[in-house]
């Protein structure tokens, strides 16, 4: 512990945190460092000035157990307003940086220097290697030390324009690479994001939101118009709904910043509206109309800013009557092929569209600095009905998760009374209604029950050969007359079922026609067939030709067991020979036939046939108005 006396004013100051080489007097604010066994003036810093943090100096937490005191505060400041850094030291000696952004703590722990690393070789949304892990950068940004107090590891100085680049990579990794003022060989802190209960700070200790408390009944500075805020802790932008002015609310007190145009309607989600989406309640805190022009067309959307305390900020985005459901996401949990492909946990998601997005209209409270007319390079990934949703200026990218919702689901979930625009066309994530792959597998769900049925019926055929006779009849036969008729001998049919009847017959360039009849001795019954069998061939100047066939079969059915004959009467030209008038005839019993089988195949086939050409119609509708 070093005690002494501030070299400016000679207040007494003392160091209590051993890794501190510096301290701001609390009484004229000038940066005092230690030079050995005595201290020196290094300049003044500004004051810390009031923003949105619940943390104080002197605060106290555990980390994994590890206890710690918040022994340090940095403000710093791009030139939209500052933001809040903590240096805390644990009990351990280990020491850390605490920022906060959005509703989140990030605790940032020093990993050394990377050397050879250039801040020029990194632009947000491009993917890079470090330490054999991968990150995607999220923002790269610049800010001046404008306010500290308490004790820091190293001098600050308020003229320095400091560059830094925040990436994020799998499984919640969080990166920062501090250049200061160099532009290459960044010193390397790796942490967390965390919520305010995560810190492991009695909430009793923490310090009671002032900036809240002027903000929760603040006025237009332009209007006079009461501006109930909903986020005062976090809100950086108000959009007046009276006047249409755009303030800044970033120093804890609404400032005008320029006039926006009103839309040409109101939200259709109420500003203050609360609503349950995802086990949550939501209240509805802004209003965006954002566009993008495609070959002269301007196509606008709307987007409203949920906020919920302990879950921070997310969205939802409604086109056409089409509402998405879009959740916050790292930018290094998604693997990107931009122009292709993403994929994010075991998930692809195709390239649909990349536009310029315009941002034209504003309301009601946001927690960066939104200004009308401000573009970015919105790019969208689709596997309906989610989507990966990609948000990219000079200086950071975001990344989103996207849900399609129906519209019911909005009315239901905000209480809306008034109905919601109708669907106009398809989104770029909705559901195809006509999806064939439950249709698909029902279809082969009952295919296989058929194709195990007909297994069965096939085993359980008695697919028995009951006769098998050859006929050749005499010269002096005559056609069609008795003498051309044929008597089998007596045979038995042990099964009720159909029978196959095979004809054969050695026929060149020639016919024969066979009556058959099976007649069933016991009652007389009569089952009749007819086949005719002929064979042509020749030569011509095209080469060998043949027609017709020397065998035909016929099915009968529900043929009754008993005992049968078969009675044939042959059929032919005159003046043929005797192997003309020779035939065969063989009857099968209780045969398995496929034609059943193939039919009920065909229809199982129909449902999903129809289906998959209305789902590949839905698609390609869906597609036709990807770029």
């Amino acid at each position: 512990m070093t005690q002494g006396q501030c070299p400016s004013c000679g207040a007494p100051v003392e160091f209590t945190a051993g890794s501190a080489q510096v301290l701001v007097c609390g009484y004229c604010q000038t940066v005092v460092a230690k030079k050995g066994l005595h201290l020196e003036a290094h300049g003044k810093i500004g004051a810390i000035v009031d923003t949105d943090s619940p943390l104080r100096l002197g605060l106290e937490g555990r980390h994994d157990r590890a206890p710690y005191r918040l022994v340090g505060h940095l403000q710093k400041d791009h030139g939209a307003g500052p933001w809040d850094e903590w240096y805390v030291e644990f009990e351990n000696g280990r020491t850390a940086w605490l920022s906060e952004a959005e509703g989140f703590f990030y605790l940032l722990f020093e990993s050394g220097v990377e050397e050879g690393l250039a801040l020029d070789s990194l632009h947000p949304g491009e993917r890079f290697s470090l330490r054999n892990r991968s990150y995607v950068v999220e923002e790269r940004g610049h800010g001046r030390v404008v306010a500290a107090e308490g004790q820091l590891p190293s001098d600050v100085d308020p003229s320095e324009d400091s560059y830094y680049v925040d990436a994020t990579g799998p499984k919640g990794t969080l990166i920062t690479l501090d250049f200061g003022t160099r532009s290459r060989d960044p010193e390397i802190f790796v942490g967390q994001r965390l919520k305010l209960e995560q810190l492991g700070i009695p909430m009793d200790q923490v310090r009671p939101k002032a900036r809240k408390v002027a903000l929760d009944q603040a006025r237009c500075p332009q209007c006079n118009g009461a501006l109930a805020l909903r986020a005062p802790d976090s809100t950086r932008r108000v959009a007046c709904p009276y006047c249409g002015a755009l303030l800044d609310a970033s120093k804890g007190r609404l400032a005008f910043l320029q006039l926006l145009e009103k839309p040409d309607h109101p939200p259709l989600i109420p500003l203050g509206a609360k609503g349950r989406l995802d086990g949550v309640e939501w209240i509805c805190i802004g209003f965006m109309v954002r566009s993008c022009t495609v070959e002269g067309v301007r196509y606008p959307w709307e987007e409203y800013l949920l906020f919920n305390r302990a879950r921070g900020f997310t969205w939802l985005m409604q086109s056409n009557g089409h509402w998405v459901y879009l959740k916050p996401l790292d930018a290094g949990e998604v693997s990107l092929a931009p122009g292709s492909s993403a994929y994010h946990e075991g998930r692809r998601y195709k390239s649909f569209q990349s536009v310029t997005a315009v941002t034209e209209t504003v309301l009601g409270e946001f927690y960066w600095e939104v200004r009308a007319g401000e573009t970015a390079e919105a790019s969208e990934y689709v596997a309906p009905p989610y989507s990966v949703n990609v948000d990219a200026t000079e200086s950071e990218v975001s990344y989103t998760l996207g849900e399609y919702l129906a519209p019911s689901v909005i009315q239901e979930a905000f209480q809306l009374k008034e109905p919601l625009p109708s669907l106009q066309g398809i989104a770029p994530s909705q559901p195809n209604p006509h999806s064939s792959a439950s249709t698909w597998k029902w279809a082969s769900f009952w295919a296989a029950a058929l194709v195990a049925v007909y297994m069965v019926v096939n085993l359980l055929a008695a697919n028995a050969l009951v006769l098998d006779m050859t006929v050749r009849l005499d010269a002096d036969a005559v056609s069609g007359q008795p003498s051309a008729m044929h008597f089998s001998e007596p045979f038995t049919i042990h099964k009720r079922g159909n029978v196959r009847a095979e004809v054969f017959a050695e026929v060149s360039n020639n016919w024969i026609g066979v009556q058959g009849d099976l007649v069933n001795q016991e009652t007389g019954e009569v089952t009749s067939f007819y086949e005719e069998l002929s064979y042509y061939s020749g030569r011509d100047s095209d080469g060998d030709w043949t027609e017709g066939s020397r065998e035909a079969t016929e099915y009968l059915s529900a043929v009754e067991p008993g005992t049968y004959v078969l009675r044939t009467t042959a059929a032919f030209s005159s003046g043929t020979g005797p192997q003309g008038r020779a035939f065969k005839v063989k009857l099968t019993s209780d045969v398995p036939r496929g034609t059943w089988f193939c039919l009920a195949v065909v229809v199982l086939l129909l449902g999903p046939v129809f289906s998959y050409l209305r789902s590949s119609s839905f698609e390609s509708a869906r597609w036709a108005e990807s770029n």
